[in-house]
């Protein structure tokens, strides 16, 4: 009789870590709107990363200031990305300096929609976090 409770017992060891995916919410959620900072399915730019670091290069304006002073460096920008695939609230989490920061901002809020993350296959919103580099050639 010891067999089957050992089975149970493995079942369930298995079957528990399956139920308990990582998915979180940020704590700016509310219950009636969540929004998740780890989703299943990450939020993808439609073409794909090759498709994102074509669109980053062709429109990323070096701000002249900044590369005449030769500032450079990685801007690290959050935004959400809504079930719909809309890029809003964007902000910057680490910034290079004030012209950069805001030449990050600006080609994110002007990104074409995104496939939006999904949790349990359905599209949700989400948090996305993108390092910019700025350089000097």
């Amino acid at each position: 009789m010891r067999t089957p409770l050992l089975i149970l017992v493995l079942l369930a060891t298995c079957w528990l870590p399956l139920q308990a995916q990582t998915v979180q919410t940020d704590s700016s959620s509310r219950p009636d709107h969540l929004i998740y900072t780890v989703v299943q399915q990450q939020p993808e730019f439609s073409g794909g990363m090759s498709k994102l670091g074509q669109y980053i290069s062709e429109n990323l304006r070096y701000p002249k200031a900044a590369q005449a002073a030769g500032l450079s460096g990685r801007v690290f920008i959050r935004f959400l990305i809504t079930k719909q695939g809309a890029i809003e609230n964007v902000k910057v989490l680490k910034g290079v300096s004030p012209e950069i920061d805001a030449e990050a901002i600006r080609m994110v809020a002007s990104m074409p929609n995104w496939l939006p993350g999904k949790v349990d296959g359905q599209a949700v919103d989400c948090f996305y976090n993108l390092p910019i580099n700025f350089s000097v050639r």
